[in-house]
């Protein structure tokens, strides 16, 4: 029996001994990690270390201006200034949804109280100095991921400096003076302009094909506007067409800051009437190629952006589910768009209208009615004497309507028009005054330049999509 059993009783001391090795290991792992831990807990500056980086927001540090800080990155990672040892912290990240001056303050300094000062104290300088910034205040929300801010501070957390970015026209700094005080001031920056050609095919939409070409957006409203009285670009403008702009771009420090003055334009569409529109800007207006003012007694559409979404006629009613005749034409465009009247005139209607939900009727000093309907929000009153492009009321979806849109109608002697039909665009359009006789000489000196400089513009064989971001602005 012994014999027998000696192979079982090698086999168990070999076990425990391999479990007694084994739970040594662990043991002596354990003490060792345990001990790093304790040790590097009460290292001296670990504890302060450790909040200070807790309190940080997602963002980039560093110079504010450069292009690393334009992209936020994963996880903030502390900057020390040049100088001595752990001299100070820079932190630099742009406002997301809902930041305000205050809550940015708030959650890189801290104390509270510190930064409710700051934020009042830069607040008031914002809203002296900026013209967008009349009502601005320590809790109004910043642009997200276009404003930016950098915090300065030493190595406990105290504030030393923080700098505010709205536009590169539009920086400014605080510091903490003498007597526990706040000095927040406007940096001066030097803005100039260069003029520059710029040619595209058109793609898409005006907007969409001025992206295309790597410009900002601003730019196509820049054109919307300098030919609203001439061309709709949503009906008349087709792929393919061209369009040249002589424009000046601005320039804060050497960055680009968007755009100024259109000086000239020239459009070659195919459904354009004639084939081309010309618009120089001279003495604070637009006149065509041959000193015709362009600005007329009516717009061709009541907005600036648009998609023609129904047009005049007989159409299958998307609601009632039968063929009707449409008196107008729709415009799709999101709620809260901005809806002018298309020339000046007197309200006869505002209020609700049935189908048409919230309504307004203009009737215009040549006879012609305009009308609008599914109104999210009215500006004006019955019996109002109003001007062109003033503001009716916005896009919504009242009344009968399947989606956001405006329906815009015309009426003349009572009788509804088609606003698209290019007879009634004539008709609509009355002329008002050429270049004044003392100015022709000067003007023709103007157009010669402005457009010889158009002439050697010519549109990019490729799309640069995604370059115009920096231009929007």
């Amino acid at each position: 029996m012994f014999q027998g059993d000696r192979p079982y009783l090698k086999s168990s001391i070999r076990r425990r001994s391999s479990a007694f090795f084994r739970r040594s290991v662990y043991c002596l792992a354990f003490f060792v990690v345990a001990g790093s831990l304790v040790f590097t807990y009460f290292t001296p500056g670990f504890s302060d270390q450790r909040q200070l980086t807790c309190s940080l927001p997602t963002g980039t540090l560093g110079n504010p201006h450069s292009d690393a800080a334009a992209a936020p990155l994963d996880n903030a990672v502390i900057q020390e200034e040049p100088g001595s040892a752990g001299a100070s912290q820079e932190i630099a990240d742009v406002a997301g949804p809902g930041d305000s001056l205050f809550s940015v303050l708030c959650a890189n300094l801290i104390e509270e109280t510190t930064a409710r000062r700051i934020a009042a104290d830069m607040a008031s300088v914002v809203a002296e100095s900026w013209d967008q910034g009349k009502d601005f205040n320590a809790y109004t929300q910043l642009k997200p991921e276009e404003t930016r801010y950098t915090i300065l501070t030493d190595h406990a957390g105290n504030f030393q400096k923080v700098t505010l970015e709205m536009d590169p026209a539009h920086v400014y700094h605080s510091v903490p003076r003498g007597n526990n005080t706040i000095h927040s001031w406007k940096e001066d920056v030097v803005v100039d302009f260069r003029v520059e050609a710029i040619a595209f095919k058109v793609q898409g939409t005006l907007a969409e094909s001025v992206l295309n070409a790597g410009e900002g957006s601003m730019l196509a409203t820049k054109l919307t506007n300098v030919f609203r009285w001439d061309i709709d670009f949503q009906s008349e403008s087709r792929r393919g067409d061209v369009c040249k702009v002589l424009v000046q771009r601005r320039f804060a420090d050497d960055r680009p800051l968007g755009y100024g003055d259109v000086l000239a334009a020239v459009y070659e569409g195919k459904k354009v009437e004639g084939g081309k529109k010309t618009a120089i800007l001279f003495n604070g207006q637009y006149y065509d190629d041959r000193g015709v003012e362009l600005k007329k007694d009516f717009l061709r559409s009541p907005l600036r952006v648009l998609r023609l979404t129904s047009k005049y006629g007989q159409r299958f009613h998307p609601v009632l589910g039968q063929m009707r005749h449409h008196d107008g034409v729709d415009y799709g465009a999101p709620t809260g768009t901005r809806v002018q009247s298309i020339a000046r005139g007197v309200v006869t209607t505002a209020g609700w209208h049935g189908g048409y939900g919230n309504y307004v009727c203009v009737k215009h000093d040549s006879g012609i009615e305009s009308r609008y309907g599914h109104l999210s929000r009215m500006f004006v009153k019955k019996g109002q004497r109003i001007q062109q492009c003033q503001c009716v009321g916005l896009v919504g979806q009242t009344g009968i309507a399947t989606g956001p849109h405006l329906h815009f109608e015309l009426l003349n002697g009572g009788k509804h028009d088609d606003p698209l039909s290019p007879k009634n665009k004539r008709k609509y359009r009355v002329e008002l005054r050429q270049v004044a006789s003392p100015l022709s000489a000067r003007f023709d000196q103007v157009r010669k330049e402005r457009l010889t400089s158009l002439a050697s513009a010519a549109p990019p064989l490729s799309s640069p999509k995604g370059q115009g971001l920096a231009s929007a602005r």
